[in-house]
């Protein structure tokens, strides 16, 4: 794109939340409700966002975020930036947020009494008893006052599910590995993952369990309920989305079905959100990027680690040999990771009781090659 065409398209999004009927139906629907869904002595986390980067990945940075503080038992107030909330109309993401109890108001000096806020702009308001400012460059934290955004859990599993995940924690299981999701050709087999990151990519991570496993080891279910609905042990469960989809509504129910989960990448970085809903389930991680985590996952912890397709091959042999003390160790460590840093409320928690006096909130850390 001409530099001329990004400037337009630069100019319409500055001006479309202006013009267009949905994202003024939105601003105006939102900023409508003032603080009138506060419970009386509920505190407040200052949602104050100029920059349309918050908007990024189709609003899942925004959601998670917002869905953390309220988890965490704040009240989140937004102001009056309406590049920024009009979206919350447009974006079907963060549409999810609207029916949950949320307030608005014209600015942060628009507040009466002490509260919390997370800004991207340099807004030091008197009633502030702590400021988090938010960072939108690729890098990595350099300081104690430096945290990075984590990787949540898929949206719909966000809203759909009740996190933390029920099940019996010590219950044997019938699947000794499973992968789900999506591999479709040309998409799960980008060159930035082997060429910015030096990892395998999905594709090319299944392939090379599918030949160290063999095939007779292997079930590739074609109805996904009846699967579900089944305790017939296997080796290896591989369910592609292209021949067979897993309803959102019972993912975590087919992830808890199994001892380890193959945790491939996504299609332009390696951290997915599968591998927080592993651990949710207390599933263990089979993956080549554990060091993209804060603080790492520990290679026979909480998960199982590798760094090319000979030790992936490696771990593959180990997964399958693997004795069920030794199994539910490693399970144990994967959910007390989760319960620790990964389930609802607990980053919002950390985030706003960090210490440190200047606070810095990178939102895309997770994308730096390490």
């Amino acid at each position: 794109m001409s530099s001329f065409g990004k400037s337009l398209e630069a100019w319409v999004r500055k001006l479309r939340p202006h013009l267009r009927p949905s994202y003024r139906k939105a601003y105006a629907s939102l900023l409508g409700r003032k603080l009138s869904q506060r419970k009386p002595g509920e505190p407040i986390v200052c949602c104050d966002f100029a920059d349309g980067a918050i908007d990024a990945v189709g609003g899942r940075y925004y959601f998670s975020l917002v869905l953390d503080l309220i988890d965490a038992g704040y009240f989140p107030v937004f102001t009056a930036r309406r590049l920024t909330v009009s979206t919350f109309g447009t974006s079907k993401v963060k549409s999810l947020l609207l029916e949950k109890r949320l307030g608005a108001i014209g600015s942060v000096d628009g507040l009466d009494e002490p509260f919390l806020l997370i800004t991207d702009t340099d807004a030091k308001p008197a009633k502030a008893t702590k400021i988090v400012r938010v960072g939108y460059g690729q890098r990595l934290p350099v300081g104690k006052g430096e945290i990075p955004f984590p990787v949540f859990v898929h949206p719909r599993i966000a809203i759909g599910d009740k996190l933390p995940f029920s099940y019996d924690p010590e219950a044997e299981r019938p699947v000794r590995l499973f992968f789900g999701g999506n591999t479709e050709e040309g998409k799960y087999d980008k060159n930035v993952i082997g060429e910015v990151y030096h990892m395998l990519t999905r594709r090319e991570m299944i392939a090379a369990v599918v030949d160290q496993v063999g095939e007779e080891r292997i079930r590739r279910p074609m109805e996904a309920n009846a699967w579900l609905a089944s305790n017939e042990p296997s080796d290896f469960v591989l369910v592609e989305t292209q021949k067979c989809k897993i309803p959102a509504e019972r993912w975590l129910d087919a992830m808890a079905k199994a001892d380890f989960f193959l945790a491939c990448p996504g299609v332009g970085m390696p951290l997915c959100h599968n591998l927080i809903e592993t651990m949710a389930t207390g599933t263990v991680p089979v993956l080549q990027y554990s060091a993209y985590l804060t603080p790492q996952l520990e290679d026979g912890v909480n998960c199982l680690a590798f760094h090319d397709e000979a030790s992936l091959r490696s771990v593959i042999d180990r997964v399958l040999s693997m004795d069920g003390q030794e199994i539910l160790s490693l399970r144990r460590g994967a959910k007390a990771y989760y319960d620790t840093y990964l389930a609802p409320g607990c980053f919002a928690e950390r985030l706003l009781k960090d210490e440190n006096p200047d606070t810095t909130l990178l939102m895309n850390s997770y994308r730096v090659p390490r």
